[in-house]
């Protein structure tokens, strides 16, 4: 089952990445994110560093959560910096209450520093949990991608059963 779940993850991270057009995301103004008439837009390579994932599990949590859900979240900075591009999604899991990224490491709880999903969904859920935009309006990117590259920036998904957060990964 666990090498069924990694099979998954790397499957939609590469779907993912390969189809991050200007239909995958769209500002709340109704303007596309990335089109392929951007600068940011340019194709990915692995190299480059500016993608970034997060594979979430219960046992991120520190004591780790009995769970069956699972999710992953992409991460694509824009090449000058200034936009990180993201998606959450999650499996298995049920009554979402909202989704961070933290500021910190595994075991220690750290400070949110980006708001990925706000809102409540009753009843299990499976899919595209949420998808958007940030800016240095809602964070120091810099900051965040010195976080990440030092293992100290995590995604955390909060449920109403798991107020404290169900599942969990580091972003690398």
């Amino acid at each position: 089952m666990k090498k069924l779940f990694v099979l998954c993850v790397a499957i939609l991270s590469i779907l993912f990445v390969t189809n991050f057009s200007a239909a995958a995301i769209s500002h709340p103004g109704g303007k596309t994110a990335l089109s392929s008439k951007s600068a940011a837009y340019k194709p990915v390579k692995k190299t480059q560093k500016y993608v970034f994932k997060a594979v979430l599990t219960g046992k991120f949590k520190s004591p780790a959560v009995k769970t069956k859900a699972n999710g992953n979240a992409v991460f694509v900075f824009s090449k000058d910096g200034k936009e990180l591009f993201y998606k959450l999604y999650v499996y298995g899991i049920d009554s979402v209450a909202m989704a961070h990224i933290h500021h910190g490491t595994m075991g220690k709880e750290g400070q949110i520093v980006a708001w990925l999903y706000k809102g409540k969904i009753t009843g299990k859920f499976n899919g595209l949990l949420s998808k958007g935009t940030l800016t240095n309006k809602d964070l120091n990117l810099t900051s965040l991608r010195s976080w990440i590259k030092s293992g100290d920036a995590y995604v955390l998904v909060h449920t109403q059963m798991n107020p404290n957060g169900e599942i969990g990964g580091l972003i690398k």
